[in-house]
């Protein structure tokens, strides 16, 4: 795990051991930290010098010998911060030239109106595809048992907390038995702070394959069995879905079963 968030911060695994080295034996000379690693000196140097730059070694003497010396591991925490500013800069600087941007799209530029995704990796970018939206109403066809067991719940309140973020209000429509308790996924509660309302279908109505409509746009995902999904942009095709989507939602239930765990999610995000 450790490594997996230094890397996050854009350290390679020869760095990363450098520091934990330096950690756990203290104080040590270039010569001893070699030997200790067993890498060339020459490869250690660059090593450490990216490690001093971000403030994680410092250089010293001791006795006329140069050694170095691992700071504590909550400076770490402070490159995590550093990065989050720095991308948060990016991304509002980014926001402000996105109309520029769109304006140099060429008169033959077309987005692709249909992506196939297989496997949960793909299946989790095909939905992140929704967090490109903001400020709109959605709607969702969704058989949420399935859609746990595909992408995880983690991946769920991830994407949630953005969703959030983003003010994208989803309509949900749910099986009967897919249903699942609000209290082991609390990021599934549904008002006015989670941007969602959600309603349970007739019991004739099931369905294993959800799809997510957004802008013209639909993103379909079918259950771990077969493990695909896709999206296509086509206004018609929305249209259509959403007339469907509106009968089924006039004769379905509200849900209400916001737990004490629901309320301690959405305080998160104040």
């Amino acid at each position: 795990m450790i490594e997996n968030i230094f890397k996050s911060l854009s350290f390679n695994e020869h760095e990363v051991k450098t520091y934990l080295s330096l950690l756990e034996k203290g104080p040590l000379t270039v010569g001893v930290l070699a030997k200790s690693l067993g890498v060339p000196r020459s490869s250690l140097y660059g090593f450490l010098k990216r490690l001093t730059e971000n403030n994680l070694i410092v250089e010293s003497q001791k006795r006329g010998v140069k050694i170095f010396v691992a700071e504590p591991p909550e400076k770490i925490n402070l490159l995590f911060g550093q990065k989050m500013e720095a991308l948060q800069k990016a991304q509002d600087d980014y926001t402000k030239i996105l109309p520029e941007l769109k304006s140099k799209q060429g008169e033959k530029y077309q987005a692709p109106k249909l992506q196939i995704f297989e496997g949960t990796e793909e299946l989790r970018n095909a939905l992140k595809d929704i967090l490109l939206y903001r400020d709109i109403e959605t709607q969702a066809f969704w058989p949420q048992k399935k859609m746990v067991e595909v992408l995880g719940g983690e991946f769920f309140r991830y994407h949630n907390k953005q969703r959030i973020k983003n003010n994208l209000f989803v309509r949900a429509i749910w099986p009967k038995n897919q249903v699942v308790e609000i209290k082991n996924h609390p990021y599934f509660g549904s008002g006015e702070k989670f941007f969602r309302e959600i309603r349970i279908a007739p019991p004739s109505i099931d369905f294993h394959m959800g799809y997510w409509l957004y802008g013209n746009k639909i993103v379909f995902i079918s259950s771990a069995k077969e493990s695909f999904g896709f999206i296509i942009e086509s206004k018609e095709l929305a249209e259509m879905l959403l007339v469907q989507f509106e009968i089924i939602w006039n004769l379905s239930k509200p849900l209400q079963d916001n737990s004490v765990e629901a309320k301690r999610f959405i305080e998160e995000l104040e």
